[in-house]
Formats: structure tokens, sequence, C-alpha cells
């Protein structure tokens, strides 16, 4: 009897010629490519090159192993920390034949963190989100290995909600694949996310108390052997981030090298 063909995994739910450009490209042509569905006008399709990611990984690791590790990341931030990533990754190929792959979210009707209303509702959720943001780096700094450390900014993030949503929450929609495994790049890191934390900490009138203690702790962590002279002013920044001393350090690049 003959067997029936396999489905191949990671199989795309999508027809690639449903296509059709996004306005949001208007914003981002630099970086990524969008797309939205003809038939499904809830869902945004980011599409990145799969040879571009290979290099921006220092060709370490094969599309298929970022494609799993970054999914089984950003759904640790779902479980383990709190953060809702409405995304999904599918490798395939374009309208070109290009070997590509497919991030696809879902749509979220709101406002970026640093436009909400200042009510308590928010200033709670975005105290949330840094406090979860904060422990992440935290536990990853402890635990070693691969990590995403491209999530700290404000315009990353979307309060609002879903198509079929009755509440709004904040939602992770920048959802390209950046991970990292360095512990000193960490730093720089860590730094962003206290330059993003002290914008909203100044809306919001407050302070994120629980997320700075999780950032002491992370300094506090005994500095890597290897640490350079760059990576010190990324701990001092973040140092006089706790000690509410306003910094003028300003990196050229938020971006780690992959080791």
């Amino acid at each position: 009897m003959e067997e029936e063909p396999k489905k191949e995994n990671n199989q795309l739910p999508f027809n690639v010629k449903d296509l059709v450009d996004s306005h949001i490209s208007e914003m981002h042509m630099e970086y990524h490519k969008f797309f939205e569905l003809k038939n499904e006008p809830n869902k945004i399709i980011r599409v990145e090159s799969s040879d571009e990611l290979k290099t921006k990984h220092n060709n370490k690791l094969e599309i298929a192993e970022l494609v799993e590790i970054a999914s089984r990341l950003y759904k640790e931030l779902e479980e383990k920390y709190g953060i809702f990533v409405p995304t999904d990754f599918f490798v395939g190929k374009d309208k070109e034949g290009k070997d590509v792959v497919f991030s696809v979210v879902d749509k979220i009707s709101g406002k970026h963190l640093g436009e909400v209303e200042k009510s308590k509702e928010a200033a709670a959720q975005v105290e949330s989100l840094y406090t979860s943001v904060a422990k992440y780096f935290l536990d990853k700094y402890k635990d070693g290995g691969l990590y995403l450390w491209d999530i700290c900014g404000e315009s990353q993030y979307i309060y609002g909600r879903k198509s079929n949503g009755n509440e709004d929450k904040i939602y992770l929609i920048d959802t390209d694949i950046w991970l990292n495994n360095s512990r000193t790049g960490m730093y720089l890191v860590v730094y962003w996310l206290t330059r993003h934390m002290s914008g909203a900490e100044r809306d919001f009138n407050t302070q994120f108390n629980e997320a700075r203690n999780y950032i002491k702790q992370f300094i506090d962590q005994p500095l890597p052997k290897n640490i350079s002279e760059t990576d010190m002013k990324n701990v001092d920044g973040i140092k006089s981030f706790l000690n509410n001393v306003k910094s003028d350090y300003n990196p050229k690049s938020a971006i780690p090298t992959f080791e």
C-alpha cells in the first residue's frame, strides 16, 4: 500500500500569493517588509531574509534552529514572565522564491506605551511589564545561554486589544529574531532598559521599585573577567539610574555581538 505524503514541518498557514503590502512598511521599509492577508485583516506578516538572519547571528545557527529557539524564547516570555507575544514563526519562500522567515502577528488596536493615557490601570500594567523585563535579564544573566535582547523599547509594545478582545493589555509586537548569548553584551541591553524605564517613570510620576530591585540584583552580580571599558560605561550608566543620577552616556550602538 502506498504511503500518504508527509506534511512538511512548519508548513505555512497561508498562501504567499495572498499577501498584500501593509501600510506599516511605509514606516519601516529600511528594516523589514510587512504584509497583510487579503482574507484575514487581523494579522500582520513580517518577512525577514533567511540569509540576513544567519548573518546577524554570525552564521553560527541554521534557520530552522534559529526559528525553533526564537519560538521557544518568545513562548517563555508569555508563560514565565507574563509578557503577551501574539506571534508565530514560519520558514518559507517569498513571492520571488527567496528563503525567508515569516512572523505572523495578531493586529492590536491601541497605542504605544509613550502615548497611552496616564491612568492607574495603564500605570500598573507598564510597571508590571518593566518588572518582568528586568526579571528576565536577571534570570538570563544567572542562567547563561541564549536570550532575546531586543525587548526593551517602549515603541515595541502596544497597549490595546485584539479584534476579539474585551480588555486592554500590553502586547509585544516587534517580534523579529534577534538572539544573543553574551553576558557582557547584556550590560548594554540593561542600560537601554533603564533609559526606557526612566522615561516611563517620569510619564507616570512614580518609580517602579520591584523592577529597580531586579536591576540592582543584576548589577550586583560579579563582573565577567573579560569586561571591556565600554561595558563598564554601561555598568556605570545602570548604577547612575539606580541612584537617580542623570547619565549623559549615549552608546553608539544598541546591538551586542553574537558570540
